[in-house]
């Protein structure tokens, strides 16, 4: 599901020296994963409640296909940039259709089941960040970003087989409830834990290997290989936060203040640090986004239908991925005015 998250950042120095990178363009390539994930919650309501899940996750797929596709065969920043945008927007459907699809055949299971969807999204994002410089040592970047593509067609398999099951959403009941997310305590609770993580998760992807590069001159295989050690550090909490979350509901708010306190750690590490212990500080701050299964599992958990799942991840989501757009982009902005990072992590 994330591979086009990640992929991307590694890469820059390598598609330079073919397509005009300004770092404008670098920071809107870096604002595209948010972007397209809070554009795609206005975006994922309509087609479910007229084709059903299924279906629509089987046009997402296909619009993630040709997203890599177009990637691949970008022969200049625009082109790359819609691209990355198709990929990102099918993804970001996906982000909020899962919940519901846990919920509809998985509704005992939920901490189970989201534990491993999760783990399975923190490790493509992880492989993308990671296997993005050798597989352009290999190939060329084209095909280091086309060849993710494959692993999209191949989650049509078990889609097609689904689409029978395909049936219309029902919205929910009366615009009054449709408003009540709005003033829903629990909703904004959500959304501020998501919104956090996000801004840990997107920041890094966008700007690591960047800042890495210049604050810390550390390598382009280094600057991925580091990336890829925070994007593999949220396969652990994938694969122990669900199910602590559905059977110790006491343990959300530890878990908040855990995350909160590593990403912190390790950012003002990353400023602080010399090359040789940089990758401590790059795990601290891998473990910042620890919230991000506790958000995508409240979902379900503060939910009692299938309606309602859909209605609170697309206004938790998609006012996370706003926030995250924002805060992205400032990043590159600062980074650009001071020349610099210290000045930009101190803000942030």
């Amino acid at each position: 599901m994330r591979t086009a998250v990640g992929s991307f950042s590694p890469l820059v120095t390598f598609i330079q020296e073919e397509i005009s990178l300004p770092i404008v363009t670098i920071g809107l390539l870096g604002i595209a994963a948010p972007l397209a994930f809070a554009i795609a919650t206005t975006m994922s309501n309509v087609p479910t409640r007229r084709i059903g899940v299924e279906k629509t996750l089987i046009a997402t797929s296909l619009l993630i296909v040709g997203g890599h596709a177009l990637r691949a065969l970008s022969w200049d920043s625009t082109a790359l940039f819609v691209g990355s945008m198709m990929c990102l927007l099918g993804m970001g459907i996906g982000n909020i259709l899962m919940p519901v699809i846990v919920r509809k055949y998985f509704p005992n299971r939920v901490g189970l089941i989201s534990s491993f969807y999760i783990s399975l999204t923190a490790l493509s994002a992880s492989a993308g960040s990671f296997l993005a410089v050798p597989f352009a040592e290999l190939g060329g970047w084209r095909f280091s970003l086309g060849q993710w593509g494959l692993m999209a067609a191949l989650t049509l398999l078990p889609l097609i087989a689904l689409r029978k099951n395909s049936t219309p959403e029902k919205p929910l009941p009366g615009v009054g409830k449709q408003k009540a997310i709005w003033r829903s305590p629990t909703a904004w609770a959500i959304f501020g834990t998501q919104g956090m993580t996000s801004v840990f998760g997107y920041v890094s992807f966008a700007w690591l290997p960047l800042l890495l590069l210049e604050h810390n001159s550390v390598s382009v295989a280094e600057a991925g290989a580091l990336l890829s050690l925070f994007a593999i550090l949220g396969l652990p909490a994938a694969l122990i936060v669900p199910g602590l979350a559905v059977k110790y509901k006491q343990l959300h708010a530890p878990i908040i203040w855990f995350s909160s306190a590593m990403g912190m750690t390790g950012a003002l590490g990353i400023l602080w640090t010399d090359g040789a212990h940089l990758w401590i500080w790059v795990a601290a701050l891998g473990l910042g986004p620890t919230m991000f299964p506790l958000a995508l599992t409240l979902y379900n958990l503060r939910s009692r239908e299938r309606s309602t799942v859909l209605a609170v991840s697309s206004f938790g989501q998609g006012m996370s991925y706003t926030m995250t757009t924002i805060i992205v982009f400032l990043v590159g902005v600062f980074r650009e005015i001071t020349g610099g990072w210290e000045f930009t992590l101190w803000m942030f």
